[in-house]
C-alpha cells in the first residue's frame, strides 16, 4: 500500500467521524448552546485524533527512510566489493594472458 492510501484512509476516517458526529449532535435534542459547546468538544477531540494520527504517520515514515537508507548503504558496499572482486578477477587474467604469451 502507498504512503498516499494510508494518508487517504485516515482523513477519509476523520471527515466521516466528523460527520458523523454533526449528525448526531444535530439529531439529539439539546439546545443551542449545548450544541455548539459539544460541537466544539467534538472539533477538538478530533483535532488531537488527526494530530496523533500525523504523528503516527510522520514516525512510521521516518523509520522506512531509515531502514531504506540502511539498505542502500548495504547495496553500495556490496556493489563496491564486487567491482573489486571483478577488477582482481581482470588483473589476473590479465597476468595468465602475459605469461601464456611470453611463455
Amino acid at each position: 500500500m502507498s504512503d498516499n492510501n494510508g494518508g487517504g484512509f485516515v482523513m477519509g476516517f476523520l471527515v466521516g467521524a466528523l460527520a458523523g458526529a454533526v449528525a448526531a449532535l444535530l439529531l439529539a435534542p439539546s439546545s443551542g448552546e449545548q450544541l455548539r459547546r459539544d460541537l466544539e468538544k467534538k472539533s477538538e477531540d478530533l483535532a488531537g485524533e488527526a494530530e496523533r494520527a500525523y504523528d503516527e504517520a510522520r514516525g512510521q515514515f521516518t523509520d522506512m527512510q531509515d531502514r531504506g537508507r540502511i539498505v542502500l548503504q548495504d547495496n553500495v558496499k556490496k556493489a563496491q566489493k564486487a567491482v573489486q572482486d571483478a577488477q582482481e578477477k581482470l588483473a589476473e587474467a590479465d597476468l595468465e594472458a602475459g605469461d601464456a604469451v611470453s611463455g
